[in-house]
């Protein structure tokens, strides 16, 4: 029972955490407003977490390792789609992923400004092997004719990227100027749809037709 409460107070944390850091960065977040928001003692955080950088350094790592479970969520099927098949596929989940977890970009947004040893930090472990990977990907997907390739893979890469995350990052001012919730379903494939005509070369392009 002690430790399933523990393990109830520590997520508690990790998900208050998650949210207080995405709203108003590290330097702005405050231990306490963290305890309460997740409704826990101000003391738990220290137990279970050591310090404030430890909870941050976690809030990264949950997000990162949520993100590369819906981006890569179906990867053992890619083998039985064709590479455009492929790239749609990563697309889509990758634009879902932000909508539904926007403070990752957030957070990464903040750091990047800043420039701190936590940004070093986070450069180190998460962005530089992610986006090695993933120019390496858009350097493939060119070859087959998915992408056009008369954009170096890094500008095309960081593009994908900055069109995935924008529109949920500017959520209020959508919602507020425009009356679009840019979170709804809808709203969220229709962005798909419309980066996948912006970034794939069309089917018939591709084919040569």
């Amino acid at each position: 029972m002690k430790v399933e409460l523990e393990l109830d107070t520590r997520s508690k944390l990790l998900k208050a955490a998650v949210e207080v850091f995405a709203q108003y960065g590290f330097a702005g977040t405050s231990v306490r407003q963290i305890a309460d928001l997740a409704g826990v003692n101000h003391g738990s955080i220290k137990y279970h977490y050591s310090s404030k950088t430890h909870l941050w350094r976690s809030a990264v790592a949950y997000l990162f390792q949520r993100m590369e479970q819906m981006v890569f969520a179906n990867s053992d099927n890619w083998g039985r789609l064709s590479a455009r098949e492929q790239v749609v596929e990563h697309i889509g989940a990758y634009v879902r992923f932000n909508a539904r977890r926007p403070e990752l970009a957030r957070i990464i947004m903040f750091e990047t400004i800043v420039r701190s040893d936590r940004y070093d930090w986070l450069a180190e472990n998460y962005l530089r092997p992610f986006t090695e990977r993933a120019i390496t990907r858009t350097a493939l997907a060119q070859e087959e004719g998915v992408f056009r390739d008369d954009i170096p893979p890094l500008n095309l890469y960081h593009m994908n990227v900055a069109a995935s995350r924008s529109l949920f990052l500017a959520a209020p001012e959508l919602n507020e100027h425009f009356g679009v919730d840019i979170f709804a379903e809808e709203e969220i494939e229709r962005h798909i749809e419309s980066m996948v005509k912006l970034f794939v070369v069309p089917e018939t392009v591709e084919s040569g037709a």
